[in-house]
């Protein structure tokens, strides 16, 4: 009975998992085009007016990393936000087409200024 649930629970289909962004191109200044040839569609799409500058914030759906899985190399644990959905969405700012910053405090800082 054991192997037979096994067997079941291995051929069922697993829900897509969030992808694993590689952070480690999420560098200030890179174009919006180059972000979106790098990591695809986002999920999302959101303005924002941030004390009169227009911040366009893509979110892109990944898993919240903790500092040791990602070995030292760019943001950690916390970059992430809930989206109305629920999911985990790692929210990216642009203005004027490029990457100005990203994760859960750069998010907030800019939606509190509006």
């Amino acid at each position: 009975m054991a192997a037979f649930l096994v067997v079941a629970l291995c051929l069922v289909p697993r829900a897509a998992s969030a992808r694993d962004i590689d952070r480690d191109i999420l560098k200030k200044g890179i174009s919006l085009t180059e972000a979106v040839d790098k990591l695809g569609q986002p999920d999302s799409m959101e303005w924002v007016n941030a004390k009169g500058t227009a911040v366009l914030f893509l979110f892109y759906q990944c898993d919240d990393h903790s500092f040791f899985k990602l070995q030292f190399s760019a943001p950690i644990a916390g970059d992430t936000i809930k989206d109305q959905n629920g999911q985990t969405v790692l929210p990216m700012g642009f203005v004027t087409e490029r990457l100005a910053g990203w994760g859960k405090k750069f998010y907030n800082d800019q939606k509190s200024s509006q």
